[in-house]
C-alpha cells in the first residue's frame, strides 16, 4: 500500500480484518521522543487546528499534535493541560538541517 510521504498513515502498519488489508486508524503505542518539542499549556479552549496553525502555519496538521499526544482523546483536554508541540520538521517530515 504506497501512501504519499505527507499521507497522515506514511509509516502506520496495516491491520488484516476479515481477510481484508487496512490501515491502522490510530497510531498506538508510545509517540516518537521530541526531545526538542515545544511544550504548550492550553488556555481557555484552544483548538488543534488553532494550535497547528499558530506552530505551523497550517491546520490541515493538526493530527501531528494529537499523535504527539495519545495519553488523552483531544476533546477532553482542558485549561492547564499541556501538550508536547512536534518540531516543524517532524510535522511535515523534512529533513533536519
Amino acid at each position: 500500500m504506497d501512501l504519499s510521504l505527507h499521507s497522515r498513515y506514511h509509516g502506520v502498519g496495516t491491520v488484516e480484518v476479515d481477510g481484508e488489508v487496512s490501515l491502522r486508524q490510530r497510531l498506538t503505542g508510545a509517540p516518537e521522543p521530541m526531545p526538542d518539542a515545544i511544550r504548550h499549556t492550553l488556555i481557555g479552549r484552544e483548538t488543534l487546528d488553532a494550535l497547528a496553525h499558530r506552530y505551523y502555519g497550517r491546520e490541515d496538521l493538526w493530527w501531528r499534535i494529537a499523535d504527539a499526544n495519545p495519553g488523552a482523546f483531544p476533546l477532553d483536554w482542558k485549561a492547564g493541560d499541556i501538550l508536547a508541540i512536534p518540531p516543524l520538521r517532524i510535522a511535515t517530515r523534512t529533513p533536519r538541517r
